[in-house]
This record gives structure tokens, C-alpha cells and sequence, in this order.
């Protein structure tokens, strides 16, 4: 296996700016794919952007992933670093997803334990121990962490469960939009029997109630809140570090 050859062969590759081992192609206009060999040669970091591409992004995606391939490189489904950063984008961190995560080489099965499939990411989006079912989903999915979208505002990790206007009450908490959420506890004034419990990237739990007013439980403790105050609270705890680039629907 030579992964060189491999990428040079994509159609149209060329290199990828001034980093070596690297390469650019777009098989048709938008489907825009960047890859780099690790340092040994032997393996890849391979990424891909929708109708978002840019190559100065790309560049410094997949410097910075070489430069921390110990880190990206693990046994878990997701791994990610911090500390990446690119003018122009908010993204503050990068994710791997491993080889039972991604589908980039399904056909040849040692090109597939070779690459690391290569995201830009906000610090909240991720966990980075997600077990394999949970990152499975977060990686497929489009409330997922649509890692191939570059000028997406963040979509922060958020599992939550909450009361149904029918009583029922959600056995555990699951994987959902911000919208969802925010939509459930608005209505939520006034409901005696209201209850919304989520989850964030920390893994900080955190349940709505109502007791004359909006009240919030969290891991600080437990304040009644107007709905403002409420929802302004909601953003800090999911949006963390990325609380600037929320395009929250409060």
C-alpha cells in the first residue's frame, strides 16, 4: 500500500498549498476532499468539505493534525485536540473519526485502518468519549456535528428527555437540536408538571421544573429564573468556549 500513489491518483489532485505530503481534489465542483500523510509515511488524515471548502482552512486543519497525530490517533471512536484556530473561522478544536467510524476506503480494507477521517470542530460539539454506538450517530447524522460544512455555526453535543403534554416522561436522555429543547421549555410556562433534563458537551446535567416561575437545577445549584435569564443560562451551559458563535433560536 502506498497511500502517496493513492492520493495522487484522486481526480484532479494537486498539492496542497506549500504542505507536503498533502493533497487537494474535487471529483466535481463543491465535493471538495484535502489529505495528509502522518509523518511515517504510513498513514492519512483525510477531510472534506460541502460547498464550504477553503484551502487556507484546510492547511492549517491538517498541519495542526500532523503536529498532534499522537493525540488524534487513539482507540477511541472520536478523538479530538484543542487549541486549533484559523483566522476568519471559530472552530477551536479538531476531531478524528476512527476507522469504525468513518466509510472512507470501505472497498480496501488496509487504505480504511490507515486514515483518520479529519473534522474542524467546536470545543462543544464533542465529548471525545463518546462510545461507539453514540459516535456513530453523532458522525452520520444531521444534528450530528456536520463536520462537513466549514462555515456552520456551532452544533453543540445536547442529549435531553423531557415530559410529553401527555404525562409521559422519556426513560433516557437522547441526542437532539437546540431548537427542540428551547421549544419544550418556552411552552413549558406555567406546566406544574414540567420537566426538561439535558445533557452537554461536559457531561453536566441540568433539568428544567416550574415553581411560580422557570426554575433551572444545575451543577451549581438551583435558581428561579425569568424565561430570559432561562434561556441565557441554556446557551452558556451548551454552547460553552463557542458561546460567541451561537446561532442559538432563543
Amino acid at each position: 500500500m502506498d497511500l502517496r500513489e493513492t492520493y495522487a491518483a484522486m481526480p484532479n489532485a494537486a498539492a496542497l498549498g506549500d504542505l507536503a505530503d498533502a493533497w487537494h481534489w474535487a471529483k466535481v465542483p463543491g465535493f471538495d476532499y484535502s489529505a495528509a500523510l502522518y509523518d511515517d509515511g504510513e498513514r492519512a488524515f483525510q477531510a472534506y468539505a460541502l460547498d464550504s471548502y477553503d484551502e487556507g482552512l484546510a492547511v492549517a486543519l491538517l498541519s495542526f493534525a500532523r503536529s498532534h497525530s499522537a493525540e488524534l490517533t487513539t482507540d477511541h471512536p472520536i478523538t479530538l485536540a484543542e487549541g486549533f484556530s484559523h483566522a476568519g473561522f471559530g472552530f477551536d478544536a479538531v476531531a478524528t473519526a476512527s476507522p469504525n467510524v468513518h466509510r472512507l476506503f470501505p472497498d480496501d480494507a488496509e487504505k480504511h485502518e490507515a486514515v483518520r477521517s479529519l473534522v474542524p470542530i467546536y470545543r462543544c460539539e464533542v465529548a471525545g468519549d463518546e462510545p461507539l454506538p453514540e459516535a456513530q450517530f453523532r458522525y452520520t447524522r444531521g444534528n450530528g456535528i456536520r463536520g462537513t460544512s466549514w462555515d456552520r455555526p456551532p452544533s453543540p453535543y445536547l442529549k435531553f428527555r423531557y415530559r410529553g403534554d401527555d404525562g409521559s416522561l422519556e426513560g433516557q436522555r437522547g441526542f437532539s437540536g437546540v431548537k427542540g429543547l428551547v421549544g419544550v421549555v418556552t411552552r413549558g410556562e406555567g406546566r406544574d408538571d414540567l420537566f426538561a433534563e439535558f445533557e452537554n458537551y461536559r457531561h453536566e446535567v441540568y433539568a428544567v421544573t416550574w415553581t411560580d416561575t422557570w426554575t433551572l437545577t444545575s451543577p451549581d445549584g438551583v435558581a428561579q429564573l425569568s424565561l430570559e435569564e432561562l434561556l441565557e443560562a441554556i446557551k452558556a451551559a451548551l454552547y460553552g468556549p463557542n458561546v460567541e458563535s451561537a446561532d442559538f433560536p432563543g
